[in-house]
């Protein structure tokens, strides 16, 4: 049923039982007078009739006990005249029936007003004890009570009469400020919430009290629960639709409340509030989202700020892609107006002397700019069609390339080359390996960042290693073989991260490996099988070197491990890795080193022996660590 909003929150609860009155019945107070009428007649003629039967017995004139009914005149009694000759008429039995209706009715309602009043009082009493008990304990249980109160569904009316007296007890208790009380606080802001949702027909007069509050507010951790509390609000309705028509009010204060934030706690629950929207009422936020996402588009590109809150706010904006896509125009214009302030930052470095803020600036460009990639999910894909085209993502990527490259000859910035292989990365990624593109600068690119990785921290490693797999996966069989002789020989900075005391720069070591194993392309899966099977041999024997025991598997040895010699620990470190790498892609439905022939062979005529020679080394070595003197 649609409750009909009073203009007072303190509204009688009795007129709103009588206008619910009159809309199920239409005429209820119209229909009382006619039938109280009715009885007080019936039971003045019944009066008459007794006594007029009485006087008329004592005279024997009349017939007490029933007979004809008529005197000796022939006529009928005065009370026979006046009583009703069909009992069974629709009239008598409507009057009889609607007056017991009436009777049942009237006392509904006096039940029902007993019980308003008594929750009445109990409200009071909850409100009386919230704002004056100083027990702190006492005082959090009694806005738990208010909670539940607020709750459930046959305390509306009374919620209804008291809500300026509830928003009154509730603004108290989010503006006490010590810390102590923070619990009730939150409380505060949870029942705070939940009443907005329950009378979500008065949700116009809560909200628009609730954005006052937060704008007159002075600290910010009161902003903060008003914040909480429109979420809770939000989140408690759902997709229910019950807030349709003061949704526009809510979104536009959101939206004030979002491009005037200083903080990112405010920031935070702001933007939770608006994706909840987003979530719950598309219609209404498509006309914010732009806005929106120019003022996310600032905290990002922020680099003063710490990189979690940059993570978070990625987050957001990835979180929007249905609008994303469905504002393409909007979503490339953004993404060429990143692109060209990189180059112009690009171009600003040559002409600064350290460059500090100017590499931070254009970090933070490559970052959001992977981040709007992201956003647009699979709609950021030639396969998709226009706009997105094979020529306009390989123009990008060059472009992007080529801002970096110029960037790093000024000067090695760790920040900016992150973000750059995330961002090059990325827009590979979103090419099918069968497009054309132009390997050899991505090659060249991808082979250049590695040269820097063994003095640099463990992101920029990682962002290298996973565009190398990248590489591998996306260019495929198009990659020439002296990329991966590059990738496995000895003086390769990718051997050398295989030792990294982070486990997380070993595991994806281990998938560049995988990456390359499970090549399609026959010649160069065999220059890089030969190449890891030659550094097992060598770390072999150097092994058995230690042990003062002769070479093994001369006849896969590798020319370019020749001269090359492994410590004990790192020899036993190289033939774990490389066997587990070898092993796991022996094993893969689809690699090439499980179904070619020629390769079959190889593995049974070279690798067993070598596997065999290994394993037996390696239990000899641990032996003899546990037990020096046993040998």
């Amino acid at each position: 049923m649609r409750f009909l909003r009073t203009d007072s929150a303190s509204a009688d609860p009795d007129t709103l039982k009588y206008s619910s009155s009159r809309d199920r019945g239409g005429s209820s107070s119209y229909g009382l007078q006619p039938s109280n009428s009715a009885v007080v007649s019936r039971q003045r003629h019944d009066d008459t009739r007794v006594h007029t039967d009485i006087q008329n017995d004592e005279k024997g004139g009349y017939s007490v006990n029933g007979g004809s009914g008529e005197n000796t005149y022939g006529r009928k009694s005065l009370g026979q005249e006046l009583r009703v000759n069909n009992v069974t008429s629709p009239e008598f039995t409507s009057i009889q029936h609607g007056s017991r209706a009436l009777a049942i009715k009237d006392m509904r309602k006096s039940q029902e007003r007993s019980m308003s009043y008594s929750e009445e009082s109990r409200l009071s009493n909850l409100l009386r004890r919230i704002t004056r008990e100083d027990d702190r304990d006492r005082r959090l249980a009694t806005v738990k009570q208010l909670k539940e109160f607020i709750q459930q569904p046959e305390n509306k009316l009374v919620l209804v009469k008291q809500l300026d007296n509830i928003l009154a007890a509730v603004h108290d208790v989010l503006n006490e400020s010590s810390k102590l009380l923070q619990e009730l606080r939150q409380e505060g802001a949870c029942c705070l919430g939940l009443l907005c949702a329950s009378l979500s027909y008065e949700a116009e007069k809560i909200f628009k009290w609730i954005f006052s509050k937060f704008s007159s507010s002075a600290k910010d951790e009161v902003k903060l629960l008003y914040l909480c509390a429109t979420y809770k609000a939000l989140e408690t309705v759902g997709e229910k639709k019950a807030f349709s028509s003061v949704m526009q009010l809510v979104m536009t204060s959101l939206q004030s409340i979002l491009e005037n934030v200083d903080t990112p706690e405010l920031l935070c629950k702001c933007v939770k509030c608006i994706l909840l929207v987003a979530r719950c009422y598309p219609h209404i936020f498509s006309t914010n989202f732009r806005d929106t996402v120019d003022i996310l588009v600032g905290w990002h590109i922020d680099h003063t700020q710490k990189p979690s809150l940059t993570q978070q706010v990625s987050g957001w904006l990835q979180s929007l892609e249905p609008f994303w896509v469905a504002d393409l125009a909007f979503s490339t214009t953004l993404l060429g107006q990143f692109l060209e302030d990189m180059e112009a930052y690009a171009e600003d470095l040559s002409h600064v002397a350290s460059g500090e803020s100017v590499d931070e600036d254009l970090a933070a460009l490559l970052r959001v700019f992977s981040t709007v990639v992201r956003s647009i999910g699979e709609r950021f894909s030639p396969i998709r069609g226009p706009p997105i085209t094979e020529a306009y993502v390989t123009d990008v990527l060059y472009r992007v390339m080529r801002c970096v490259t110029a960037a790093n000859q000024v000067f090695f910035s760790e920040a900016v080359l992150t973000a750059a292989n995330e961002c090059v990365g990325v827009l590979l990624g979103s090419l099918d390996p069968s497009m054309t593109i132009h390997c050899d600068m991505v090659i060249t690119y991808g082979l250049d960042q590695l040269e820097n990785c063994q003095t640099c921290g463990t992101d920029y490693i990682i962002s290298v290693l996973n565009l190398l797999t990248l590489i591998v996966e996306q260019i495929n069989t198009k990659l020439p073989s002296s990329f991966v002789e590059k990738l496995f020989i000895p003086s390769s900075k990718l051997l050398f991260l295989r030792y990294h005391k982070e486990k997380e720069v070993v595991a994806v070591a281990h998938a560049v490996y995988q990456a390359v194993l499970s090549l399609k392309n026959i010649p160069v899966l065999e220059t890089a099988y030969k190449l890891i099977l030659g550094e097992m041999t060598c770390a072999l024997n150097n092994l058995l070197h230690s042990l003062q025991l002769p070479d093994a598997c001369s006849e896969i040895k590798h020319e370019a491990f020749k001269n090359h010699v492994f410590n004990v620990d790192n020899a036993k470190f190289v033939v774990i890795f490389d066997l587990s790498a070898l092993t796991t892609i022996g094993n893969a439905k689809n690699s090439l080193i499980g179904v070619s022939l020629y390769l079959e062979c190889f593995v049974l005529f070279s690798l067993k022996p070598l596997f065999i020679a290994c394993v037996s080394v390696l239990f000899t070595t641990v032996i003899m660590s546990v037990f020096p003197e046993s040998l």
